[in-house]
């Protein structure tokens, strides 16, 4: 890639730090290598996760076919979006006739699917809306890929936030829950997942798992009502930057980590389908997570370090019939030990790539946020070599 940014070169040098984490049986170069030459589906390939996945599995070489509505939160007036899949089709993920339709004219090997509604608040204001995209919108993939002739491994991208509410670190055998109805829409969707994996696709050899992600940050999110596209808002405009909670305790974890597990985890379901089906917990150490207001720190730190004014921060009151957990932890020893995943990525540097995506894309007139994701992307497989 011709261009590297200082951030990028600042994970670079750090890699002596984050050796150590790189210990997986299986090399991060070999598991994309398995993805080259397969037609791959990504559902939600438009949205901030989908876009990065779909543009690390095309230059792994797979083909790679995205589907889902349009509508993507936009970006501020002439920044573009990461335009990740070489395909590119409309798809309702609540209409099964059109899920079905889309599965067979595709004949994927793999699919990746994260077509969803994907904000906390949002569920508040459409919670059937929540669930019909959310739940109907995976048993309706599920029941399309019982037809499938071609399909070996599905990953569906669920949330920390389907577990119960516990203070402890939870594992994947814990109770599910929610208390609102984005969480408790991702509680249902394991069940669905676990119903159509144990009750039809298991038995025709296709592995089907999900992957319960921590609070996925990185370039190129615009979502409403989260953390860190409210924080480049903000500053970019010179508004107030409102908060929650500051003192709510979340597993951040930057986009890299969280795709590389699900692509990890796509390369053995295509190996060992059976051997790999179930859920998987993809997150920090419960150690390595911080609060709201820390994160809020790290990113004004890393602004001012580019010659940027962070927003004015102030502390607003959440209404009280719009609960959120005050401690989220997920305990990924399961990935660590049976995937060899870790995240390679430590807060610090994770910010820094972010804030280097953002920063350019606001103030670059040449910004391409493509080569700029590709770049991270390189940096990233560097670190998984431990070169």
């Amino acid at each position: 890639m011709g261009r590297r940014s200082g951030a990028v070169a600042g994970v670079v040098t750090a890699q002596s730090r984050q050796r150590e984490t790189v210990t997986s049986a299986v090399p991060l170069g070999d598991v994309l290598e398995r993805y080259r030459d397969r037609t791959v589906l990504v559902t939600g390939d438009s949205g901030f996760v989908g876009s990065w996945l779909s543009l690390w599995l095309r230059r792994s070489g797979a083909r790679v076919v995205g589907m889902s509505l349009p509508g993507v939160p936009p970006a501020p007036a002439g920044v573009p979006p990461i335009a990740g899949g070489a395909e590119s089709r409309p798809l309702d993920v609540t209409d099964l006739g059109q899920v079905e339709e889309a599965v067979s004219s595709v004949d994927p090997e793999v699919v990746f699917h994260l077509a969803a509604q994907p904000l906390v608040m949002s569920s508040y204001e459409d919670p059937v809306g929540t669930f019909r995209t959310n739940v109907m919108g995976a048993a309706n993939l599920l029941q399309a890929l019982r037809s499938s002739s071609t399909v070996r491994a599905c990953v569906v991208v669920t949330s920390d936030k389907c577990y119960a509410e516990d203070r402890r670190p939870r594992v994947e055998g814990d109770p599910l829950g929610g208390n609102d109805p984005y969480s408790a829409s991702k509680a249902a969707t394991e069940h669905v997942v676990h119903a159509y994996a144990r009750s039809f696709l298991g038995e025709r050899g296709v592995g089907v798992s999900t992957v319960r992600t921590g609070n996925i940050f990185g370039g190129g999110d615009w979502a409403p009502s989260r953390l860190i596209p409210d924080f480049v808002r903000a500053s970019g405009g010179g508004d107030r930057l409102e908060l929650r909670h500051p003192e709510a305790r979340r597993p951040w974890q930057h986009v890299l980590d969280a795709t590389s597990a699900c692509l990890r985890l796509g390369s053995g379901l295509i190996d060992d389908p059976l051997g790999w089906t179930g859920p998987w917990n993809v997150g920090p150490r419960p150690e390595s997570s911080v609060t709201v207001g820390n994160m809020v720190e790290a990113l004004e730190g890393a602004w001012r370090k580019r010659g940027g004014r962070p927003a004015e921060v102030e502390v607003g009151e959440a209404p009280a019939s719009r609960y959120e957990s005050p401690v989220l932890f997920i305990d990924a020893g399961r990935a660590h030990k049976h995937l060899g995943w870790r995240p390679l990525l430590d807060l610090p540097s994770a910010v820094d790539l972010t804030v280097d995506w953002y920063w350019g894309a606001l103030h670059l007139p040449t910004f391409d946020p493509e080569a700029v994701a590709l770049d991270q992307i390189e940096c990233y497989e560097g670190l998984g070599r431990g070169t």
